[in-house]
């Protein structure tokens, strides 16, 4: 059979993609861009997001920044790469609009859309250089970030199995929850060279490992965590954040989750804060705004969200959480 897929390309050493290490979107999109142009990759979260583009230097020439919301605090470092290089932003978290000004000032490109995964945009800016099976990875991110019914990503999905991307999406899903960083770089490789997450060594097995830890909060947060009005919220006891804010809508019969994880030395508590579908409040934009009064930042998409903020703050923001809540229904 002759294969039609583009062929990879030869490496590009002066293109490089910084990309979300949490979750499957953000190294969907480094494997997307490394299957497309054989770019180099960075993971890194938003703690650390200034000190990993600190590192970038002139020997690049073009800079893609994937599923990392921005804030004023690395506007700085992104007009120092913009003096030598090419920056594109792909992302479907909310903008602040004095950010996206700022970016535009910069000439910098932005696709941001909330309606679709970061994973799918990029798919799409890239389709004509990726094979087909590459819309699986896009559907995997679109699946797991809950954006499958998105404009794009409805395209995208219709072309594929959807039971298959469903049983891929929750392996790999599960699996980057339990794998460290040197294991989500070689994810990304073996992605970005269109392996099924069933078939990487490891995923199925963090998978299970995983699951057997999700069983486990399910029977133990009801009693670990606190509640005020609809909102619910612990402190995390290891594991991930966002698995933790989201188990609480459930078992707790929250309509928003939050859990949070505080760093005593600094004195700073990292959030996530996820809600019901049913909320009619964005929690990105509302996220974005009150963790800045509170002289942290955050942001996210509607239904999902983060920040870190001054650890003596982090009564007010759960209150002002909950009184939002209440003036929504």
């Amino acid at each position: 059979m002759l294969d039609s897929s583009p062929p990879i390309k030869p490496p590009s050493q002066k293109v490089i993609c910084i990309s979300h290490i949490k979750d499957v979107d953000g190294c969907i999109c480094a494997a997307l861009i490394k299957r497309a142009i054989n770019a180099g990759f960075l993971l890194t979260n938003y703690g650390n997001i200034n000190q990993c583009l600190s590192n970038i230097s002139n020997k690049y020439n073009a800079v893609y920044i994937c599923d990392l919301g921005l804030n004023e605090t690395i506007l700085e470092e992104l007009s120092r790469i913009r003096q030598f290089a090419e920056l594109t932003y792909i992302d479907h978290h909310y903008l602040a609009e004095d950010i996206l000004k700022s970016l535009g000032e910069m000439d910098i490109q932005v696709i941001n859309d909330l309606r679709d995964c970061a994973s799918v945009h990029t798919f799409n800016l890239f389709k004509d250089m990726l094979p087909r099976e590459a819309g699986l990875l896009a559907s995997y991110a679109a699946f797991s970030d809950r954006l499958e019914n998105g404009p794009k990503a409805t395209k995208i999905i219709k072309k594929h199995d959807r039971d298959f991307i469903l049983f891929e999406t929750m392996l790999l899903t599960y699996a980057l929850e339990k794998a460290n960083v040197s294991l989500k770089k070689r994810i990304v490789r073996q992605l970005s060279n269109l392996v099924y997450p069933h078939q990487i060594e490891s995923i199925p097995e963090l998978a299970l490992e995983q699951a057997d830890r999700i069983s486990l909060l399910r029977k133990g947060l009801p009693s670990m965590a606190s509640k005020l009005g609809n909102v619910a919220y612990v402190e995390a006891k290891g594991g991930s954040l966002g698995v933790i804010a989201n188990l609480l809508l459930d078992v707790c019969d929250a309509t928003i989750g939050i859990c949070y994880e505080t760093n005593l030395e600094k004195q700073i508590s990292d959030l996530s804060i996820r809600s019901k579908t049913c909320l009619k409040i964005n929690l990105g934009k509302m996220t974005t705004r009150l963790a800045k009064n509170l002289g942290g930042f955050g942001g996210g998409h509607p239904n999902a969200s983060g920040a870190r903020i001054p650890t003596s703050k982090l009564l007010e923001f759960i209150t002002t959480i909950s009184d939002k809540e209440k003036m929504a229904k």
